[in-house]
């Protein structure tokens, strides 16, 4: 997976998490990550050392991503869809 995609990917996945109310959906993903954790998984990026560049331009991303989806003119994957796909 390139580091674009990984971004876009967290972002997407971000967004949705933040936008949810549900606290029961919320429960499951809190539990996914305790259970990758107990199973020492790692959960740091594929590469964590990365450039300030790469960290802006994916902040950039996301924040168009955020506006795009706030005047309507892009819509989100249901959360549900997102970590099926997990």
């Amino acid at each position: 997976m390139t580091v674009i995609s990984l971004q876009a990917t967290q972002n997407d996945i971000i967004r949705q998490v933040l936008n949810t109310q549900d606290m029961n959906l919320l429960s499951k993903i809190k539990s996914l990550f305790v259970k990758k954790e107990e199973d020492n998984a790692c959960m740091i990026a594929e590469n964590p050392s990365m450039a300030k560049q790469e960290v802006l331009a994916g902040l950039d991303e996301a924040f168009h991503e955020l506006k795009m989806y706030r005047e309507g003119k892009l819509e989100l994957k249901p959360l549900e869809e997102v970590l099926d796909e997990l």
